[in-house]
């Protein structure tokens, strides 16, 4: 008697998808005219802002590194996580 492999994909576990909404989809940020080294406010999705400066950022300025200006250290933030840079005040800290 020969054995057959089931093929059925209900067999098999899935990992639940994350549904995709408006709500949760962000357009880029377009941080091409920020320089490395500009004080800039930093708007976290939840709401929450800080002043930092502009460590270092890829080429595409798709990922930016900032550091806090609070001494809370340095973080990467992506064009497309919700994230918003204005220039701040115009002066370097």
């Amino acid at each position: 008697m020969t054995r057959v492999k089931a093929t059925s994909r209900r067999r098999g576990r899935r990992h639940a998808q994350p549904e995709i909404s408006d709500d949760v989809w962000q357009p880029a940020e377009d941080w091409e005219a920020i320089e490395v080294g500009a004080t800039v406010e930093v708007t976290l999705p939840a709401g929450h802002s800080y002043t930092g400066h502009i460590d270092s950022k890829t080429r595409d300025s798709g990922l930016v590194w900032i550091i806090s200006s609070a001494g809370q250290g340095r973080q990467m933030y992506g064009n497309r996580d919700g994230v918003r840079l204005r220039p701040a005040s115009g002066r370097r800290e």
